[in-house]
């Protein structure tokens, strides 16, 4: 990944980096950048247009070695990652913004305000973290290795971020399991990348937590509080993927997160959950 260098002219350093799925809307009030879970990719987000405000810019991530950018080699350690998100991402960094990342994305969203602050740049509006714990708790995913193929497919069906089509499939398996993997071991590198609790907390946080979740105990993803100038827990219906399993309460608690932040309150007439 290559950011614009500083002095080539303003149109291409708003060109539109590879890891955003199309290019951002000039002059929007908030840019809502969002960042998928492990083994996902930004397709997640593909709703989210239709459901979030309309004055906001839903900017799906994707990062690579998956969907539409799977032939590029892909990270495994959260920092590097971060770092080359926040070069590539920068010039659409300096206007208000927001993050969303939801389970592995939530780690990935902390470590780029992370990185983006200790290069001096703006900070996010807000830090809109889902179903996952805080950084200094267990890791909820389970190590890159502990499982074999068959037993990390059937984790992955019980925890509602596969097909139970793709069980026995060995074709399909082997192309993306590897991806998997090495999102645990994005998800295991976040003590190396230095992630831990900050002195002097400067972000505001809004958690979700999902009511029926098996995966992540919403006390752990309380414990964001400890990364936050302030901080708000939303339980909502659902499983660890409640943005896909029940999007109504989900989104009319975000929109509502996502006027506060505009300014003017732009955003103020909310498209229905």
């Amino acid at each position: 990944m290559t950011a614009a260098a500083s002095a080539e002219p303003a149109c291409a350093a708003r060109a539109t980096p590879a890891c955003l799925v199309r290019a951002p809307r000039e002059n929007a009030p908030l840019r809502l950048l969002c960042f998928h879970h492990a083994g996902g990719g930004a397709s997640f987000f593909a709703p989210w247009p239709g459901r979030v405000v309309p004055s906001v810019d839903v900017l799906p991530v994707q990062l690579p070695g998956r969907e539409a950018r799977y032939r590029e080699p892909r990270f495994d350690d959260v920092g590097r990652l971060a770092e080359a998100l926040v070069r590539e991402l920068e010039p659409w960094l300096r206007e208000p913004y927001a993050f969303y990342g939801h389970s592995m994305g939530a780690l990935v969203a902390f470590a780029v305000a992370a990185a983006r602050e200790r290069a001096g740049g703006r900070a996010p509006s807000a830090l809109f973290v889902g179903a996952y714990a805080a950084p200094h708790r267990t890791p909820p995913l389970p190590p890159a290795d502990r499982y074999g193929d068959a037993e990390l497919a059937r984790f992955l069906v019980d925890v509602g971020g596969l097909s139970p089509e793709f069980l026995g499939r060995d074709e399909w398996l082997s192309a993306l399991l590897p991806v998997v993997r090495d999102d645990l071991r994005i998800c295991a590198s976040h003590r190396k990348a230095g992630l831990v609790v900050p002195a002097r907390p400067s972000l505001d946080v809004h958690a979700f937590a999902g009511a029926d979740d098996t995966l992540v105990d919403p006390e752990a993803v309380r414990a964001w509080e400890r990364y936050a100038r302030t901080f708000r827990l939303t339980r909502v219906p659902g499983g660890h993927f409640f943005p896909r399993e029940a999007p109504a309460p989900f989104f009319r608690e975000l929109n509502a997160a996502l006027v506060r932040l505009m300014p003017g309150r732009a955003g103020r007439s909310a498209r229905p959950g």
